[in-house]
């Protein structure tokens, strides 16, 4: 599984979560990429930043948006089993 960080240059809230993801990803065993929004299509890009996708493969589990951790350990453990998350 894979983690997608959708960030955008200058983002604070971007800056101060990438580290947690990068390390929920590494606690997990997932592949984690980060993609600034400014090297996507326009029309592709998300409206909220930081932006996250879970993928298995190819096949989107889920996206969601924001730096809330109790939004991700949700979205986690519904696609994770044993998923852990320790700050």
């Amino acid at each position: 599984m894979k983690i997608i960080m959708i960030k955008k240059e200058g983002c604070n809230p971007c800056k101060m979560f990438e580290p947690t993801i990068k390390n929920v990803a590494k606690q997990n065993n997932l592949e984690y990429k980060s993609v600034q929004a400014e090297d996507m299509p326009e029309k592709m890009r998300p409206e909220v930043f930081p932006y996250f996708y879970l993928l298995n493969g190819e096949d989107l589990l889920e996206n969601w948006a924001g730096t809330n951790t109790r939004k991700m350990s949700n979205v986690l453990k519904r696609h994770i089993p044993n998923f852990s998350f320790s700050e």
